[in-house]
């Protein structure tokens, strides 16, 4: 665990509140710990964190997302006894969440570091299989030594993920994550997101409806949405971005 004077240099560093540096530490060691099971190439790292951590996007985030290409019981069995290792070495604990379908475990460190417990959403899907998964190596600011490879889903495949989130919910995190992805020149892929589409029954991708999707969001919701996880210096550029990022995605998808 990090100590206090780790802590508050590391939150100068990236001029953001405790809470939320505590919570990427414990991100990051979560993945390296997990990324050193053999059996975690079947689990792939996906999301808002992933797209920070593996693309660098500025934004930080609060949950790990995770497609699961293993047998339920065989899944549930591994990540039990994992749950129980990681117990022994740091002050966490999981408990395990009811939802529609697939896994979800809160996180919970009662750490020394901090007077408040920290938490963090751990979602396994298994609804749909990994179209082209990728593996990376994490490079991270954090005292933690990554010694094998991240195992995730493709950019490409994140952002048709991106899409299918904004036309089936509102957060301004998917918004802000869909243009990051576009920067980096993701390629948008039609059949990819059709695909992603099949599970809310959606048979086509209208461009005009996700770009309607975006614009009906709002600055005001969009700059609420966000501000937990901008450095401070960027919370009052919020509004604005918001308005180039409207902009910017819907001149980039004007022609696909």
């Amino acid at each position: 665990m990090i100590d206090k004077t780790q802590l508050n240099s590391l939150v100068k560093k990236f001029k953001i509140n405790e809470t939320t540096v505590l919570r990427e530490y414990l991100q990051v060691w979560f993945l390296q710990r997990l990324y050193s099971e053999s059996k975690s190439k079947n689990i792939y790292f996906k999301g808002g964190t992933a797209i920070h951590l593996i693309y660098k996007a500025p934004r930080f985030s609060e949950d790990l997302d995770f497609t699961v290409n293993m047998d339920e019981k065989e899944f549930l069995k591994f990540i039990e006894k994992f749950f129980s290792a990681l117990s022994g070495l740091e002050p966490v604990s999981f408990k395990q969440r009811k939802v529609l379908a697939g896994f979800r475990f809160l996180l919970t460190c009662k750490s020394s570091v901090v007077s408040y417990p920290v938490f963090i959403n751990l979602d396994f899907s298994f609804r749909e299989m990994a179209l082209k998964p990728e593996k990376s190596i994490i490079e991270t600011d954090f005292p933690i030594i990554f010694n094998s490879y991240i195992y995730h889903l493709s950019a490409e495949e994140m952002l048709a993920e991106k899409v299918r989130a904004i036309l089936s919910r509102k957060k301004g995190r998917d918004i802000y994550d869909l243009w990051y992805l576009l920067n980096l020149d993701t390629k948008f892929n039609r059949e990819w997101i059709l695909k992603k589409l099949e599970y809310y029954k959606m048979k086509s991708v209208d461009m005009e409806e996700i770009v309607g999707r975006i614009n009906g969001f709002g600055a005001k919701q969009f700059v609420l949405d966000m501000r937990p996880f901008v450095p401070i210096n960027e919370k009052d550029k919020l509004e604005s971005l918001y308005a180039y990022i409207c902009d910017y995605i819907k001149r980039k998808l004007k022609d696909k």
